[in-house]
């Protein structure tokens, strides 16, 4: 029985992206399955070029292929599934993830060449289905669902185990390469928020907090620049969280590499003064916090069983916000239950004035598995049948309004969230007397009226966004063109300043040699000066590293005085 080979594969939605769950699987099975057996992980993207990938497994020659299921690779995984049965007839196929752990029927009924179907971790039952693969045997495995002659078999069992082991191993931290690199310290979350699967996992588990730290160190030692902790609720176990957080503001610099950066996923709600303190202490760009708020109606919330104190939510953001050593996220999702056109513009623009450094739109998606797709009379909405099942309308919102939402959301990414015009944003706000909402919106129509909505240069961006924002009613040229400038002087370390925002001035050379005389550049260090009108003011900036937090490099003033 030798050469037997079982492959774990997963792709990604991006390259920067790694994942853990085919590690997870592979370091079990390297424990627990027979000695006789090769494992190995591939990891690929779903903007490679399919037959790339399907050239990689192919090569390999595997007894059996095991593919992780999200929503965004679906598509391609059941594709490639049939490209490695039409290559490979005898190769077992496996499926698990949470595409396909809660439709395992439908899964089998449909893609003929889908041997079994794995819902829930797979740690435990995956090694006893390479086992029976190798072994010959047909041992009956929870959690397993699979085709055989006699018809379908469906098994909704849950198999847990009470070791949790590592994913870690020196075949994962060769193939990290920079990647972001994935950490879980806890399973499950206390919460059932209808749109979310993550309530179903059932009681939260915790990983052992020495572990944990243990691992943290080891992926910073290996090279990991951004370290995402997966805990769905971070800091519901609030002293579990503090002891993370208080190791990341005693180890930083020391075992935890500096330079490095963790994110949480946390409930802001949750957040209490012990937290905060820790939290303030912590070293500037360690550590970014994203809070899913969803929605600010109250009727919302409810319904999809999100129990939070909005009103404490805001109030902690802002509090997270002010300390200015954590980059902060908030989200919100449009085409939830309740929430109509008017109330979720009305919810945008209080969340925007939260000043998160990230405002995310989002569009709600009903995943397989979730109460809102398991209950459609209680949350009836029309949505795609084809991944990422994003809500098309609902009875309270069209599809006309959600588009609308969809043009905002891009300008709100490239003005906002890109961090390149927040300056320019406040000034336009601060004289058009327009919401934040009807900003991005009308800036995304006209950008759609002229056929211009899709991406482009950023300096042909900029042009086109400052003639826009000069036609707006209040805007000044020399105001909006020094906010404009400011921003990009901050962002961007080309030293090219876009066209719009040029003015010829004999007078800027002689500020350039005032200013290198009195602070001259460090070697190999490019400065970029610039001459504020109206404002008696001079800027300039040295390109040598940008703020962990807001990604903005340092720009200093100056008199403009001669």
């Amino acid at each position: 029985m030798a050469g037997f080979k079982a492959l774990f594969c997963c792709l990604n939605s991006k390259y920067i992206h790694s994942s853990l769950a085919p590690w997870c699987l592979f370091t079990s099975c390297k424990k627990r399955c027979c000695c006789g057996i090769d494992l190995k992980v591939i990891e690929g993207t779903i903007n490679e070029k399919e037959q790339a990938v399907l050239s990689r497994i192919l090569s390999e020659a595997p007894d059996v292929v095991l593919f992780s299921c999200y929503i965004w690779n679906i598509t391609q995984v059941l594709s490639l599934c049939k490209k490695v049965r039409s290559s490979l007839q005898k190769t077992k196929i496996i499926l698990g993830g949470p595409e396909v752990s809660y439709n395992q029927e439908e899964v089998l009924r449909n893609n003929p060449t889908v041997d079994f179907v794995v819902s829930g971790a797979g740690e435990v039952s995956i090694p006893i289905l390479i086992n029976n693969l190798y072994l010959g045997t047909n041992e009956s495995i929870p959690s397993v669902s699979y085709r055989s002659e006699d018809g379908l078999h469906i098994d909704r069992r849950e198999a847990v185990s009470d070791e949790e082991i590592s994913p870690y191993c020196e075949e994962y931290f060769n193939s990290l390469q920079g990647r972001i690199a994935y950490i879980e310290s806890s399973r499950g979350c206390p919460f059932n928020c209808a749109f979310c699967l993550s309530g179903r996992l059932g009681k939260v588990r915790y990983i052992d907090l020495e572990r944990v730290k243990n691992e943290m160190v080891h992926l910073c030692a290996m090279g990991a620049g951004t370290i995402k902790f997966v805990d769905r609720t971070f800091n519901c176990h609030k002293e579990r969280a503090g002891e993370i957080l208080s190791f990341i503001c005693e180890q930083y610099g020391r075992a935890i590499v500096k330079g490095t950066c963790f994110h949480f996923e946390i409930a802001a709600d949750l957040l209490d003064d012990k937290l905060f303190e820790i939290i303030e202490k912590l070293p500037e760009g360690c550590v970014q916090f994203e809070v899913g708020i969803q929605s600010f109606n109250e009727s919302t919330l409810k319904a999809i069983n999100r129990k939070t104190d909005i009103h404490r939510v805001v109030r902690n953001v802002k509090r997270l916000i002010s300390f200015g050593n954590c980059h902060v996220h908030i989200d919100l999702i449009a085409g939830l239950p309740e929430e109509d056109y008017e109330s979720f513009v009305n919810g945008f623009n209080k969340a925007y004035e939260i000043k998160a450094n990230m405002l995310q739109l989002g569009f709600l998606k009903i995943l397989k598995g979730s109460p809102m797709a398991e209950n459609r009379e209680k949350f009836p909405c029309s949505y795609s049948e084809n991944p990422p099942y994003e809500v098309i309308s609902t009875p309270w919102i069209t599809n006309e309004e959600l588009q609308r939402l969809h043009i905002a959301e891009n300008e709100l990414e490239r003005l906002y969230n890109s961090g390149r015009f927040h300056r320019t944003v406040d000034y336009v706000l601060s004289v058009s007397g327009m919401t934040p909402f009807e900003l991005f919106l009308s800036y995304g129509e006209h950008l759609k009226k002229n056929n211009l909505e899709g991406s482009m240069p950023l300096d042909k961006y900029t042009n086109i966004a400052f003639d826009y924002f000069l036609s707006l009613e209040g805007t000044e040229k020399m105001k909006l063109r020094n906010a404009m400038l400011y921003d990009r002087i901050a962002t961007n370390n080309s030293g090219v300043i876009p066209e719009r925002l040029k003015v010829s001035d004999p007078d800027l050379k002689k500020y350039m040699n005032i200013i290198k005389e009195k602070n001259p550049p460090e070697k190999g260090v490019n400065r970029t000066l610039a001459i504020l009108y109206g404002e008696n003011k001079v800027i300039y900036c040295d390109y040598k590293s940008r703020n962990p937090v807001t990604g903005e490099y340092l720009v200093a003033e100056e008199s403009g005085n001669k």
